[in-house]
């Protein structure tokens, strides 16, 4: 269905109209949904690149799979550590980092793999990356919001209901050729399929 309000998509199902808004993915996630602050100026001279410069040679190409290699192999070490020098070892890793560091690599690790689903081929956002050395700030952040806004582009940019349209038009006296639409949705489309999922449920 076509709607003129923003950041909204309509559906038809069961022959009843249906909703996708930030109202819905926030129901559903339980995560902040607000607008995005914007950062002080002495904030963002507090964000370091301590992470990237120690784990990641201070590079500026860090994909999806260097994160999971250095969340892995942080935790190596760490059982390394205990194997070999018991707790003297463990005491050392730690004051270096080791465990703090692999908690950030991990919350990283999962807000570009499962709440954003980004393009495992492209780079990581590097501000993330940055921001949660300030852990307070980065769990405070409205996640919910960035995470919403990647979704409902992907699922805006890849409507296959106008790509169906178009090749009517292009072929309008003929069938349609036997071709399959493919498409890759990046954000957290799994908020959409239960958000359509529990209004089926409620309209049978």
């Amino acid at each position: 269905m076509q709607t003129l309000k923003p950041k909204e998509l309509w559906f038809l199902v069961e022959g009843k109209p249906t909703r996708f808004s930030i109202d819905e993915f926030a129901l559903i996630t339980g995560l902040r949904c607000h607008d995005e602050p914007i950062l002080s100026q002495q904030t963002r001279v507090k964000l370091k690149n301590h992470l990237r410069d120690e784990h990641f040679n201070s590079s500026l190409q860090i994909k999806l799979q260097d994160l999971a290699y250095c969340f892995r192999n942080l935790c190596k070490k760490e059982d390394s550590g205990k194997e070999k020098k018991g707790k003297k070892q463990k005491k050392k890793i730690t004051q270096k980092g080791g465990q703090e560091d692999r908690v950030k690599i991990a919350l990283v690790w999962f807000l570009e793999g499962a709440l954003l689903s980004s393009d495992p081929k492209k780079n990581i956002f590097e501000f993330h990356l940055s921001l949660v050395d300030e852990l307070d700030i980065f769990n405070e952040y409205p996640w919910g919001k960035v995470a919403f806004d990647m979704t409902f582009d992907s699922l805006w940019v890849k409507n296959l209901a106008q790509k169906y349209r178009d090749r009517l038009r292009k072929f309008p006296h003929k069938q349609l050729p036997n071709v399959k639409e493919t498409y890759t949705l990046y954000g957290f489309p799994f908020a959409f399929q239960v958000s359509i999922l529990l209004f089926n449920q409620l309209c049978s």
